[in-house]
């Protein structure tokens, strides 16, 4: 194996100046030619001989990924405050004739004024090179020798280092490439990022939703027996993103929280008034679609999949309360919290028991219209048990068969903790306060009953995108966010023991709750504009912000991935492009053309 490229072309230490987050950033310069230029590229690997070095001749480098590149001539004026002081007419000439340098040098530097200047941090591994070959890399926090040359390491040895202890692994897939170097292929530890947490960071048109379908994929294809992956979908659009892996598991769902989520036609093809071309026809023109799946010659083509979801009542209706006893509704509501007069309070418990001991769904109606004819009083604490207790008891907007329901009294719980079976579930709401509500009652219900038996298998994970909505600090709270915060905390605090992941994704990281921002152990960064945000991140993780930088320059699909245990590379990020998931669902959909 080669270990360095660029053979022609070494650099040289510069300073080593001391960083916080990065121990130092090494500053190194490469005498400039346009080859090198073009080849060397931030997130690539260079090598540099350290104080470990032994007089024998066993020479240890140290390694470092180039974060920062720039083109430096050193005949021009270095900033705009100098240029502002230099005579106009020379300061352009002089441009003009520098200019020529950088393309004169193709293959090698001939001039002395021009390089290229970069900056590197560690990445807490090295290796030694000794007469019988190379030893390692292994880990090393030796510190590399100012004024030594540089080294540009091989693609081939920088993916040894990147997937370094990953490649007998069962769980590892390949989430991608390096950003500049589509040969350097990157492996992922599934297992890791669900059970310890990952976040996905960027902004407005950074691909985040495309990303996150991409890992589901990945997460189902070698994640081990039975593992779940549940997605609050507060924007409606992972029925589209999820279709192949929806109709490839078959006991994959999409749950409405609320009757009102899903549109009447569904509803009326089960009672037998609609036809069943009706129904789907009306799915897939109400579905939320990117650009490039909302051509109408791709979007027909989500007709036949999404009629095999129909047809095995994939799409489920959650509503709460409603496979619940009565009296739990009324605990639920309030009754034994609130401080309500003595005479409501004879009231209810009159009307509670005449219908103790049954089913909320099967006595809702008759209970609320007791409810409205009899608890008349006005009193503060009266008419927020009233409120609360009615809206747990709220019949569904629709008609909908008892079979479409679901529930984990009713054996949704026996089939999440099913060791076999493989699922997706994607939850959608009409209401996003219903939304938040549901992830508190699923994520809390899960945990207690893997912490009563002992559980840890199979993996679950809890993915949240527009996490802002799910986990926001209390200055950004609104609704039902604080329950919902209160139970995702304890998932990322305390799951990771019983097999519980949680995944978060959001362009605006700096509403997030800080508590659980810091608890993933996986994290994918793009383009965030906002320098509040780019802190927040660096705070998180432990980096520094000028990290981020790079990811100015990222197109759709390009990721700064970071991460303690998924990566072979542990604790540094690197820039990495992943496959774009609207491929894979388009070939998914000409697959039934054929």
């Amino acid at each position: 194996m080669e270990i360095f490229r660029e053979q022609n072309h070494l650099g040289r230490l510069i300073h080593v100046e001391p960083n916080a987050s990065n121990q130092y950033i090494a500053h190194v310069w490469f005498d400039y030619s346009l080859k090198l230029m073009q080849n060397l590229k931030e997130g690539d690997f260079i090598a540099v001989e350290s104080f470990a070095s032994n007089p024998d001749g066993r020479r240890h480098y140290v390694i470092l990924e180039v974060v920062k590149k720039l083109p430096i001539h050193f005949a021009l004026v270095q900033s705009v405050e100098n240029a502002k002081r230099t005579y106009p007419g020379f300061l352009m000439e002089s441009a003009k004739s520098a200019s020529l340098d950088w393309i004169s040098q193709i293959d090698e530097s001939t001039e002395e004024t021009t390089k290229i200047v970069c900056e590197a941090i560690p990445i807490n591994l090295g290796f030694y090179i000794t007469e019988s070959g190379v030893e390692g890399p292994s880990q090393s926090y030796e510190l590399p020798m100012p004024g030594r040359e540089v080294k540009v390491i091989s693609y081939e040895f920088m993916e040894k280092i990147l997937n370094k202890g990953l490649d007998k692994k069962e769980t590892v897939v390949e989430v991608g490439h390096l950003r500049e170097n589509s040969n350097v292929k990157i492996l992922l530890d599934v297992e890791s990022l669900l059970r310890l947490h990952f976040g996905v960071f960027g902004f407005t048109g950074a691909g985040k939703s495309n990303l996150l379908s991409t890992l589901i994929s990945k997460i189902m294809e070698k994640s081990p027996s039975g593992t779940k992956v549940i997605v609050f979908d507060i924007m409606g659009e992972y029925l589209t993103l999820l279709i192949d892996l929806l109709y490839k598991y078959p006991d994959s769902k999409v749950i409405g929280v609320g009757a009102e989520t899903f549109i009447q036609d569904l509803y009326s093809y089960y009672d037998g008034n609609r036809d069943l071309k009706t129904a789907v026809k009306s799915i897939v023109i109400t579905n939320l679609y990117p650009k490039r799946l909302a051509r109408k010659d791709v979007k027909r083509k989500f007709l036949y999949p999404v009629k095999k979801l129909v047809e095995r009542k994939a799409f489920k209706v959650f509503e709460f309360g409603r496979f619940k006893l009565i009296e739990e509704v009324f605990e639920e509501a309030g009754l034994n919290a609130i401080n309500i007069s003595a005479k409501d309070r004879e009231i209810i418990l009159e009307i509670l028991n005449s219908y103790k001991g049954r089913l909320a769904y099967e006595v809702t109606a008759d209970v609320v219209k007791e409810i409205n004819s009899k608890l008349t009083s006005g009193k503060a604490n009266t008419e927020k048990f009233k409120r609360e207790l009615l809206r747990l008891l709220k019949p569904p907007k629709f008609h909908v068969n008892e079979d479409l329901f679901i529930s984990l009294e009713a054996g949704w719980l026996q089939e999440l903790n099913d060791k076999d079976k493989k699922a997706i579930y994607v939850v959608q709401s009409h209401d996003p306060d219903s939304l938040k509500r549901f992830v508190s009652y699923l994520a809390s219900a899960v945990y207690e009953s893997r912490r009563r038996e002992g559980r840890i298998f199979p993996l679950i994970s809890f993915i949240l995108d527009e996490a802002d909505e799910y986990i926001p600090q209390d200055t950004y709270a609104k609704g039902d966010s604080k329950i919902s915060r209160e139970a995702v905390e304890m998932l990322a605090r305390r799951g990771r023991k019983f097999g519980l992941g949680v995944g978060i994704a959001t362009q605006r990281v700096v509403y997030l709750d800080t508590n659980i921002m810091a608890q993933p152990h996986t994290y994918f960064v793009s383009k965030l504009p906002r320098s509040t945000d780019r802190e927040r991140v660096a705070q998180a993780f432990a980096v520094d912000e000028s990290m981020f930088e790079q990811t100015f320059r990222f197109g759709k699909g390009d990721w700064l991935l970071m991460s303690h245990d998924a990566t072979g590379l542990e604790s540094v990020p690197f820039p990495i492009h992943t496959e774009n998931a609207e491929d894979r669902i388009i070939t998914f959909l000409e697959s039934f053309e054929k």
